[in-house]
């Protein structure tokens, strides 16, 4: 009989002051099966830690419990001052929920679209938690990290933002160059192009 690898959280340092939290399902999540998927999905979130700490993208319910134990090893989420979302769904709400719980001192950072669902998600997050970000805004980490954002609208996204490291001149783009596939290799080949943990020199 096939088994399957249990989902995990692997985590590595990608730049200066820079890690990726890569939690990953060997088997075909809901989507994958709506979309004819049999390669896994990794689910790519990233933390700076600057003077100040910020997270990007905690992935969805599927990986919530194994993915808030491996930041907690990681770090005291009490400490976390930021987390920027690229875009917001009601499966990414699922872990932000009990995420902001021991982040206490966090304040989200995603764009107009994103801060309106996520306040219809959930309805009792007070909008002082939330910081929104329309393209000219910045904030500055300490140690030399600068993010700069850019507002990134599709169709399936609506709410989509980049964010730009002027440090490390890391790109983080979220679901903008992202792909559905699972392996133990740092390094992801998609086609004929190869993506940091699906950064291109930016990170998806």
């Amino acid at each position: 009989m096939e088994t399957t690898k249990p989902r995990d959280v692997q985590r590595f340092d990608i730049a200066t002051d820079t890690k990726i939290l890569k939690s990953r399902s060997w088997g075909r999540l809901r989507f994958e099966i709506e979309y004819a998927l049999q390669r896994g999905t990794s689910a790519n979130s990233y933390l700076i830690q600057g003077s100040k700490t910020a997270l990007f993208d905690p992935p969805g319910e599927s990986f919530s419990e194994i993915f808030i134990a491996k930041l907690q090893e990681t770090l005291d989420p009490a400490t976390i001052d930021y987390i920027i979302l690229g875009h917001v769904n009601p499966n990414r709400a699922k872990t932000i929920e009990p995420l902001l719980e021991i982040a206490t001192n966090a304040t989200i950072v995603c764009s107009n679209p994103a801060a309106i669902a996520l306040q219809n998600l959930l309805p009792n997050l007070p909008e002082t938690r939330i910081k929104i970000m329309r393209g000219e805004e910045n904030i500055n980490l300490g140690n030399g990290h600068r993010l700069m954002f850019t507002p990134i609208p599709t169709p399936r996204w609506p709410g989509a933002l980049a964010t730009y490291d002027t440090k490390t001149q890391v790109l983080f783009t979220d679901k903008f160059f992202g792909a559905h596939v699972c392996g133990d290799q740092f390094l992801m080949r998609v086609g004929r192009s190869i993506a940091k943990i699906g950064v291109t020199i930016s990170i998806a």
